[in-house]
């Protein structure tokens, strides 16, 4: 059985011989210090293909993002915060800082350790967790659905330790209050401190799709044989089944360079595998990278030209900036509030942002709204002088034009025209 079927196999108590339980998928609840679990999402993601391009889509997305400091709706270019992007921890670039972030959140859960011992850059360092490597207490096990009513509660609470346990077997130990936590779908199932994951969903969607690898690949490897049976007549009750020396003549023959047999009878020849086409197996395939890709909010088009150049150009620059804005954009506005947050910004009224606008597709995005705005205000000015009251006007033109829109746009048009 291949690796993948091992996870995903069933058996009647549950659990498949990984030891990954598949009754918890009827359960919501995110279960904590579930090391062999976490694991196998981690190595399923590496190991089958189409659930590793939608995710290497996504994070080389998010890896595009360029961070800012903005104070009073202005970029400042030389703020040092930003040198503590640039490499976040010795290891890692900026790029694959957002990579990785991308990465653990679909996976289900991003854990981002900060170690910042003063205001200089360089004391300050930020690490992803491996979720396979870190191991729970029970102090905090307990009380992950309890509601917290107290400060005192929630400084005993974030003052627990999780221990992170390296490959050589050595430990060391985070406070949950040095942990930002960021979640894929939802902490309010039974636990704060971890949410499910969308690759639970799609384990029979990677099963099939590895079923369907497997299929191809035997199908292939047996494309290439024959089997060779000579033509008997049926009227003929003498003579004798084919001996081992008759089938090891054929079997010679067969594979021989000449080009033309003598045969005392007919013999019949027929293909292994008659016709590959007619299984549709590459069809199986896609289909489960496109169910995997939609579950992770990508559109069509846009996973059609990651995946063969299938979609028009127009079609994936609008599906890249719809999936940037409404797929990408909130996670990353996630990472910046809570960076914000950590590197006490908000009291110099500072704050971090993620952007895409650098990107020539959301560019040619903006051009095209800027267009569409300027033929809103100058219906407006025509519409309002054809005496038409501005509440009608905003709801032909779907807007929220106000009196003092229509007064500055009609003094701008006029400066223009002077």
């Amino acid at each position: 059985m291949s690796f993948l079927g091992k996870i995903f196999s069933m058996f009647g108590n549950g659990f498949n011989s990984f030891g990954w339980n598949t009754v918890r998928f009827m359960n919501p609840e995110a279960s904590f210090n579930n090391y062999g679990t976490d694991r196998l999402k981690i190595q399923a993601v590496f190991t089958h293909p189409a659930v590793l391009k939608v995710f290497a889509l996504n994070c080389e997305i998010a890896s595009l993002g360029e961070i800012y400091v903005y104070k009073d709706g202005k970029s400042i270019n030389d703020d040092p915060i930003l040198d503590r992007f640039e490499n976040p921890n010795p290891f890692q670039t900026k790029q694959q800082y957002l990579w990785d972030y991308m990465f653990w959140s679909m996976i289900g859960n991003a854990y981002l350790y900060t170690v910042d011992k003063g205001t200089e850059s360089d004391y300050t360092k930020q690490y992803f967790l491996d979720i396979s490597k870190m191991e729970w207490p029970l102090s905090i096990e307990k009380n992950c659905d309890k509601i917290i009513l107290s400060k005192k509660a929630e400084r005993e609470l974030m003052d627990q330790e999780i221990t992170y346990r390296y490959n050589d077997g050595t430990t060391i130990k985070v406070k949950l209050k040095e942990l930002s936590r960021f979640f894929d779908l939802t902490n309010g199932v039974g636990n704060w401190f971890k949410s499910p994951s969308r690759l639970d969903a799609l384990y029979k969607v990677i099963s099939n799709s590895e079923a369907s690898l497997d299929s191809l690949n035997i199908n292939i490897r047996y494309a290439g044989k024959y089997m060779v049976a000579g033509q008997a007549d049926p009227k003929d009750v003498y003579s004798t089944p084919m001996g081992e020396e008759e089938k090891k003549d054929i079997e010679t023959k067969m594979n021989s360079d000449k080009t033309v047999h003598a045969v005392k009878s007919m013999i019949d020849i027929k293909r292994f595998v008659e016709n590959i086409a007619n299984l549709k197996l590459d069809e199986a395939y896609a289909g489960s990278y496109y169910i995997i890709g939609s579950m992770f909010g990508i559109p069509r088009d846009l996973l059609e030209a990651y995946w063969k150049d299938g979609a028009k150009f127009n079609n994936q620059s609008v599906a890249l900036s719809r999936h940037i804005t409404y797929g990408i954009q909130p996670k990353m506005n996630s990472l910046a509030n809570d960076r914000t947050k950590v590197f006490g910004l908000k009291e110099s009224g500072k704050k971090i942002v993620i952007s895409f606008d650098h990107l020539p597709v959301m560019q040619a995005n903006e051009k095209e709204t800027s267009e569409t705005q300027k033929i809103k205000i100058e219906t407006l000015i025509l519409l309002m002088e054809a005496g038409v009251k501005l509440p009608e006007i905003n709801t032909i033109l779907d807007t929220n034009f106000t009196y003092l829109d229509y007064e500055n746009a009609k003094n701008s048009t006029k400066n223009t025209t002077t």
